[in-house]
């Protein structure tokens, strides 16, 4: 079996009821169960509970034997399985799905109709969705669902584990009902019918596992899978990754698949792992009724129901004002709002009183960069002392106290680390330079500058390192003491513009251009990229240069753009340049950008 890289996840599980939340703990019933992973909370029964607690456990023990060890840090992850069909109802997210992944107030839920034994397909497979998502690939709905299915049929086999079984009920409705054209499963987006209607789903999910499956197991294709895993995750749209990666159109595809589904052989893979048991007696005990109607607030987390969170997050401060857990919920309702001072504030709250959670500490830290610096300072600090290992935590201190004006702290958090990857290469040197340069030593500068040209790998990084090395010698003489600002954010802000292009710019009409929902700003490397759902699946726009895209207001007037998720339903036009030889994964360079 091919080995890809994942993080393994700690998980809290939860068996809920819908409806009123009783008035007293006593009334609910509720345990509480913990196992060497996994926290559990049932209100059906504790055999149930256990049952559905050691399937999770044996669920991650064949992950941490497939995939080489846990991590060294663990990704706390809630799970949610309620007692009957008719108390999941108001919560699923479509007409047909029984379980589903869910993110919601910084936090990651596995979310089932039911818990019990029979849990193991479901555990499995939504469990490789959270292994996709903290692994940071970004794949369309057919192979985030092919891949899931795809695992979902392990089973022990003597002493290994076989991955890749035959799914009857697939493999027989794709021989004989009607077959949806290959491009059409490739191009749907997470707001497609075929991934959200009853009727039409069933396709994209039968052909997106069986076309990953001959990907990942037919000999002509399995060498490349991981290559075009990472092509799709860059953003190149499925059809064309496909093209790119096998040298084979789509049609040519089609053709190989609906050979590989009459064929006389389905293949899989044995791997050497065992699905270990939880032999040991779980102990419970009692859950009160703030923890479970937080968790129930959370699973409220959708589009249209955010004035009814917001309430019910309100009447959980009263409740108990000392908890944390109802602020944290309050900012990011407001942060998804677009309130970034209110958002602060309630993260404030929740950070006032004890929530160390990691991913709020990343949210807070970097919403108070630009006007509460020092307290930036203090949240990112107390998040890289919990994990030392995160580059990017380091990265984004050590640049919130050079623009402080600490550059002696910036240097001391750059200090400890050894090797820096490519991707944060440009960074940690501009960073670098520039606190020496405010600390009075232009000759550490120039040196930092200079090995960041030696060691260069890309035409990008050597132009920045130029860039630096000549920065550096027009600061040569010590009694130039003025202090160097670092401009070049790491998370560009965009503000839309009512005025039109400039005389200078191309006008729109003579760029190609792509119609879409926008979905994310994606931060993470030296420039940001605009995440697009289009017709045509999902789309990756490099911004190359911010204050060169001339930016069109919709009618809801001027908005900042902020790094991560967007809000749902924005419609956009990005004019765009092609991309050249060294921009891969992109459909071009925006330059032009209207809301609609």
């Amino acid at each position: 079996m091919r080995r890809h890289s994942a993080i393994l996840l700690n998980c809290t599980l939860l068996l809920l009821p819908v409806g009123p939340i009783p008035s007293s703990a006593a009334e609910l019933r509720w345990i509480r169960l913990q196992s060497p992973n996994f926290e559990l909370y049932s209100s059906a029964g504790a055999r149930s509970a256990r049952d559905t607690l050691r399937e999770f456990e044996q669920v991650r023990g064949f992950f941490i034997q497939a995939f080489g060890g846990p991590p060294a840090k663990a990704v706390p992850v809630r799970l949610a399985a309620f007692g009957s069909a008719r108390e999941y109802e108001p919560y699923r997210i479509n007409e047909f799905a029984t379980a589903f992944y869910h993110q919601a107030a910084g936090r990651d839920y596995i979310v089932m109709s039911h818990g019990g034994a029979d849990t193991f397909p479901i555990a499995v497979h939504e469990y490789v969705h959270l292994l996709v998502r903290h692994s940071e690939l970004k794949l369309p709905p057919w192979l985030n669902e092919g891949l899931a299915e795809l695992y979902s049929t392990l089973r022990p086999l003597g002493d290994k584990i076989l991955v890749g079984d035959l799914i009857p009920g697939r493999h027989r409705a794709l021989l004989e009902d009607k077959w949806v054209p290959l491009p059409v499963i490739l191009a749907a987006g997470h707001d497609s019918p075929y991934y959200n209607e009853k009727n039409k789903a069933g396709s994209l999910y039968n052909e997106g596992w069986a076309l990953t499956h001959m990907l990942y197991f037919r000999t002509e294709y399995r060498g490349k899978f991981g290559e075009f895993m990472r092509t799709v995750s860059g953003g190149t749209d499925s059809a064309a990754a496909l093209q790119q990666v096998y040298g084979r159109t789509v049609v040519q595809i089609e053709k190989d698949l609906q050979a590989y589904l009459r064929g006389s052989s389905f293949q899989g893979a044995l791997v050497s792992a065992k699905l270990e048991k939880t032999a040991a007696e779980i102990p419970t005990e009692p859950l009160d009724e703030f923890g479970a109607s937080i968790v129930m607030t959370d699973l409220m987390d959708r589009p249209g129901n955010g004035d009814a969170q917001r309430a019910a997050l309100e009447r959980l401060t009263q409740m108990d004002p000392k908890r944390p857990e109802p602020y944290r919920g309050l900012g990011y309702l407001a942060w998804r709002a677009g309130n970034h001072e209110q958002a602060v504030e309630h993260f404030g709250k929740a950070f006032e009183r004890g929530d160390r959670d990691q991913g709020l500490l990343w949210d807070y830290g970097r919403l108070l960069e630009r006007s509460h610096g020092e307290t930036a300072i203090r949240v990112l600090t107390e998040l890289l002392a919990l994990d030392s290992a995160r580059m990017d935590v380091r990265l984004e201190l050590a640049e919130s106290q050079l623009r402080a004006k600490h550059p002696v702290a910036a240097l001391a958090t750059l200090g400890p680390v050894r090797t820096v990857k490519p991707a944060d290469s440009a960074r940690f040197f501009r960073i670098a330079v520039y606190a020496n340069l405010n600390n009075g030593d232009p000759k550490d500068a120039a040196a930092t500058a200079q090995h960041f040209r030696e060691i260069a790998k890309t035409d990008d990084d050597r132009q920045e390192a130029d860039r630096l090395i000549s920065l550096c010698a027009g600061r040569s003489e010590p009694a130039d003491t003025r202090p160097m600002e670092l401009t070049d954010s790491s998370r560009p802000s965009l503000k839309r513009r009512d005025a039109p292009a400039g005389p200078n710019e191309m006008a729109p009409r003579e760029r190609p251009t792509a119609t879409g929902r926008f979905v994310e700003l994606d931060c993470r490397g030296k420039q940001a990229r605009m995440l697009v759902e289009t017709a045509a699946g999902r789309k990756a726009f490099l911004i190359a240069d911010p204050d060169r895209v001339a930016i069109t207001a919709g009618s809801d007037g001027p908005v900042d753009m902020n790094c991560g998720p967007q809000k749902a339903g924005v419609k956009v036009e990005i004019g765009y340049d092609p991309p050249s030889k060294d921009q891969s994964g992109i459909e071009g360079v925006v330059r032009t950008l209207a809301f609609q």
